[in-house]
């Protein structure tokens, strides 16, 4: 059979008029079962991944704890006043945090000023002017901290450039601190007397092992030319952030003055709540020591 008879038998055959959607249905056939077994582990491994995140996030949520907020911790230790400016964003947030032996110390935050704390036992009350630093401490290895465990074996004090540590710090300006513990983290208001006067030198917040152990040579290294301050141990040195307007030469060298007048030599330990006392009824009187 030649070309011409083949095509002419051809041209004869008589198709159904569905033939060509039927045959096309069938060679699509295998294309679309492809793309299905395709799409259905592409599925599968899609779905496994989200699983795997999710269960990651669950992990990650049960296991993470949310911090308090600096006004949150005025407000647990009773300090109304103090708790409302921070909220209104008139104190300085910090959130620095540094490493000091089996704890995580976090600077939160920091604000100073007058009409923050009142002594109420005296006649009419006493409007004081402080600085505040809230803090918070969590172990190092993740371990929760509860409301029987011992207060963390750590000293906070300020310090500043220029003033030996054994002359300024928290026992000289009246320190005294309040905690409490929450979801396994020990939270800190730290006060003392207020350190702006001084903020035209490099201020500091020191934190550093031992228990109310007042700054000293053993534990702070001080240049008589300089008056950098140095730590010789372990130490966390977080940088005040104060306004360098708000110095006031004279007034720092009039809290200095008022310091080294003749006073008992043995130190009492900054003052720190136990019994839930409020920011505003706590009395601390720091006798003076001057030992290097």
């Amino acid at each position: 059979m030649n070309r011409e008879e083949y095509r002419a038998q051809v041209d004869a055959v008589s198709f159904s008029p569905d033939f060509q959607e039927r045959t096309m249905a069938r060679l699509m056939a295998p294309a679309r079962e492809k793309e299905q077994k395709t799409m259905k582990k592409f599925n599968l491994k899609t779905g496994l991944i989200a699983a795997a995140v999710a269960a990651a996030l669950t992990v990650t949520a049960g296991a993470a704890v949310v911090m308090l907020r600096p006004q949150d911790v005025a407000q647990m230790t009773g300090n109304q006043a103090l708790a409302e400016v921070f909220e209104s964003g008139e104190a300085t947030m910090v959130d620095e945090t540094k490493t000091v032996g089996d704890y995580r110390v976090t600077f939160m935050g920091l604000t100073s000023g007058e009409g923050l704390s009142r002594v109420e036992s005296l006649p009419g009350g006493v409007t004081q002017d402080k600085t505040y630093a809230v803090l918070a401490y969590a172990r190092t290895d993740g371990t929760a901290l509860a409301d029987d465990d011992n207060v963390p074996q750590l000293t906070i004090s300020p310090l500043v450039e220029g003033y030996a540590p054994w002359e300024l710090n928290a026992w000289t300006l009246g320190g005294g601190t309040h905690s409490f513990v929450q979801d396994g983290v020990l939270y800190y208001l730290f006060e003392c007397d207020n350190v702006e006067p001084f903020a035209d030198h490099t201020a500091y917040l020191a934190v550093y092992p031992g228990t109310h152990l007042p700054p000293s040579g053993e534990l702070f290294g001080f240049d008589q030319e300089t008056g950098a301050i140095t730590p010789k141990g372990e130490a966390a040195m977080f940088t005040l952030p104060l306004d360098k307007a708000k110095a006031d030469p004279q007034r720092a060298q009039a809290i200095m003055d008022g310091l080294f007048k003749p006073q008992p030599v043995e130190s009492a330990a900054p003052a720190e709540d136990g019994d839930g006392q409020s920011s505003e009824e706590l009395v601390k009187i720091f006798p003076v020591s001057a030992a290097n």
